[in-house]
């Protein structure tokens, strides 16, 4: 009797059939079940905090976006970015221009301006053709300053936007509100704690696309190859594929979910200036941002967004608490930033490979213990993780570079 191979019968309803069984909570593996469980929380917080707090967390859900994109470029291929909120400027002010300044509709105009954002990141991925490490890093950081100076440029009024785009201070008017009280808004509400809790949900339904696109494309085929991008980029190349092709597609895609961040941020209660785009100095979102990933963990879509609640949190706390430091006469509040980043060194001290990473570990030896199984092997270990990887890649760039040069 001839005995059935995996390879026979319908291959498309195997596949539906294992689709099915992966999305049985019962059968989901226990990171996947804490992050069904976190997404069900964040859905219930507006039940529990004040429409003050809700406003504020609801920046929060951009932040957890905007992280996600630095890391599908910066994590997973390893291409270091130090300029991310080039691509969330763009977002944000190319949507606020085409709302305000040409009547474009709200929803077409978050799309346009994802695309616009999409096509800034041809224009830095095209430098990764020919560029890597330290160079493309700079590169990075170069073209946010760059766009930081055409907004106090064109302050004035230009073809694309009539009106100007305001210099430092932003543009003149907020661009219509998705939810909002006045007639403008494309959901008009009568309350204001209504209008808060309509915002949040805005920001929960883009986080929900953000995290859908994000995770789909780094487990696909194409994830793999960032992956293997970012620990040997010879090795993929030897092995026929175009590493530069792959590395475009990153940053476009990166580019991409930046852009529809700080476009939907616009239109959900953010406004358009060069503060709240690019940080109070020019490059401190960009810091932020990486410093938000790299707390999470490198490499790990839902590292980005546990780094950035945390990185929010430190920040609420550190500016409640306004007792005088001894010594030197100064509020403790006012000594923000420092004691965040203080607060994210004392995380990778600890926690080098970031929370999530980490915490997964010790999860499973925990639960192997608790189970009587044996512990896996290694637990907080150093070496394999996306962040050594890229530390260790950079790391022989710069050997090669300074050994170029001493020739």
């Amino acid at each position: 009797m001839a005995t059935k191979t995996p390879f026979e019968g319908d291959v498309e309803q195997r596949r539906r059939e294992a689709v099915k069984e992966k999305l049985q909570f019962s059968e989901m593996a226990l990171r996947h079940k804490l992050g069904v469980f976190g997404l069900v929380a964040l859905a219930l917080l507006p039940t529990v905090l004040k429409p003050l707090e809700l406003s504020e967390f609801t920046y929060v859900l951009f932040l957890m976006m905007f992280a996600m994109s630095w890391d599908v470029v910066s994590g997973y291929t390893g291409q270091l970015s130090f300029g991310h909120a080039f691509f969330f400027a763009i977002g944000g002010y190319g949507t606020s221009v085409l709302s305000s300044q040409h009547g474009v509709p709200v929803f077409l105009s978050i799309i346009l301006a994802t695309i616009l954002a999409a096509i800034g990141g041809v224009l830095i991925g095209v430098p990764a053709l020919r560029l890597s490490g330290p160079y493309l890093s700079l590169v990075t950081l170069i073209a946010p300053l760059l766009l930081y100076q055409s907004f106090i440029l064109f302050s004035e009024g230009t073809f694309f936007a009539p009106d100007g785009l305001g210099g430092t201070s932003g543009l003149t008017e907020q661009p219509p509100q998705l939810v909002g009280l006045g007639s403008g808004a494309v959901i008009q509400v009568g309350e204001f704690w209504i209008r808060e809790v309509g915002k949040y949900y805005v920001a929960f339904i883009a986080l929900l696309i953000v995290l859908a696109v994000c995770y789909a494309v780094t487990r696909s085929s194409a994830g793999s190859v960032f992956t293997a991008i970012r620990e040997d980029e010879d090795a993929v190349r030897s092995s026929g594929l175009n590493p530069a092709k792959f590395k475009m597609f990153a940053f476009v895609l990166s580019a991409a979910v930046g852009g529809f961040a700080g476009a939907v941020w616009m239109h959900a209660g953010g406004f358009p200036n060069t503060e709240n785009l690019f940080g109070p100095g020019r490059i401190d979102l960009s810091v932020n941002v990486i410093v938000m990933a790299i707390i999470g963990g490198m490499g790990t879509i839902v590292g980005a967004v546990v780094g950035a609640t945390l990185f929010a949190f430190a920040q609420v706390v550190v500016s409640s608490l306004t007792f005088q430091v001894p010594g030197i006469g100064i509020q403790f509040a006012d000594l923000a930033p420092l004691p965040t980043f203080f607060f994210a060194m004392l995380i990778l001290v600890f926690m080098p490979r970031g929370v999530v990473p980490e915490g997964i570990d010790r999860a499973r030896y925990l639960l192997a213990r608790y189970r009587g199984e044996e512990p896996p092997e290694r637990v907080g270990g150093e070496g394999n993780s996306a962040g050594d990887s890229v530390i260790k890649k950079y790391r022989r760039e710069i050997e090669e570079i300074l050994g170029r040069d001493n020739k």
